[in-house]
């Protein structure tokens, strides 16, 4: 009983540990990376906050290690007082030719920003990997839904009918049906129908760009590298303006808070998608890492969106905000953050007793 417990244990755990680690190295090293361009000493790059577990030290001064709590990581620069950089060491202890602090405000907020870009420079990597080897997700153009006495219902398409094509345009996939009906203006679309090993043609009514039918059979399709390069900026795009809407939609109190997870249901997910193999795991990776990057860039303190802000306004008023206003705002954003993270961890728990 013991020991299935601790496998169950290691398997939970296991998959969102290397997950994990993997997403904030990549943040971390875009960081590190820019720091390094921009002539700024790092002195830790750690995987993990706390107490360190083990470490080495490269010719260039920076202790790369791993620490305790592995929900995370930072990267301590020449004149950090702390990993989060919310404070700044004495003058006389810093030498401001390697100093973050003492870069020019475009240099510090090119280090900053490193971080989430990074993350998705990243996840377009692996999307461009999974699109070509293992195939993007398409819906088939096959009738799943009629919409009742709407108009292909009227005009005789029934469920499982394939469409060929649209208006003589040869398709391969729903949504190149729904772009070709959108698109042209016409009041009659001509479908091409395969049914029972049948051939014929359907003129169907068109309103407001719909015909009343619905495609929910997918399938994966590989796509060459320029189309695969071309599709993945789209999904990224889309992944993106879909998590805004959705976290605006929280607050306009359209969508339900029981959606948002912290680490608990994070380390679930890793699992179910480790568990489904390879191709699983990676698009897990994507998601993750996205959000990794996105988050990061909201203008909240403690975060790099949150310097990124602070950096705007010196740049507006033209000298830094006093160190009296910035620790007040680093302890309005940890509290906000904690809050997060606690009423993340709160449904997270509620999910796993209910």
């Amino acid at each position: 009983m013991i020991l299935e417990t601790l496998l169950s244990f290691i398997n939970l755990v296991l998959p969102f540990l290397i997950i994990l680690t993997v997403l904030v190295f990549v943040h971390e090293l875009g960081h590190y990376l820019i720091a390094r361009f921009n002539g700024v000493k790092v002195e830790i790059f750690s995987i993990g906050f706390g107490k360190e577990l083990f470490g080495i030290n490269d010719k260039k001064g920076t202790r790369w290690k791993f620490s305790l709590i592995p929900l995370g990581g930072y990267v301590k620069m020449h004149g950090d007082e702390d990993a989060a950089s919310s404070k700044q060491k004495k003058e006389s202890e810093i030498d401001p030719n390697i100093s973050f602090y003492k870069k020019s405000v475009g240099q510090r907020s090119a280090i900053l920003f490193a971080g989430p870009a990074a993350n998705y420079i990243f996840s377009f990597i692996l999307l461009i990997f999974i699109n070509i080897f293992y195939g993007s997700p398409v819906v088939k153009p096959i009738v799943s839904e009629l919409v009742i006495d709407g108009p292909a219902m009227q005009a005789g398409v029934k469920e499982k009918d394939l469409i060929l094509s649209v208006n003589k345009k040869q398709i391969e996939s729903f949504e190149e049906l729904r772009q070709i009906i959108q698109k042209e203006n016409n009041e009659y679309v001509n479908l091409t129908i395969s049914r029972n090993n049948k051939v014929f043609d359907l003129n169907i009514f068109v309103k407001d760009k719909k015909i009343g039918i619905k495609g929910l059979e997918q399938d994966l399709k590989k796509l060459n590298f320029f189309e695969s390069i071309n599709h993945s900026a789209y999904q990224i795009y889309f992944f993106t303006v879909s998590t805004i809407n959705g976290i605006i939609e929280i607050f306009k109190g359209e969508r339900n808070t029981d959606e948002l997870g912290g680490p608990i249901r994070i380390a679930e997910l890793s699992a179910d998608f480790w568990s489904k193999g390879v191709h699983s795991t990676l698009w897990f990776m994507v998601l993750i890492s996205l959000n990794l990057g996105l988050i990061n860039l909201f203008p909240i303190p403690l975060l790099d969106g949150g310097h990124l802000l602070f950096n705007f306004v010196e740049f507006i008023k033209g000298s830094p905000i006093d160190k009296k206003t910035l620790e007040l705002l680093h302890s309005i954003g940890f509290f906000v953050l904690i809050s997060l993270m606690l009423f993340a961890t709160y449904n997270d728990i509620s999910r796993f007793f209910i």
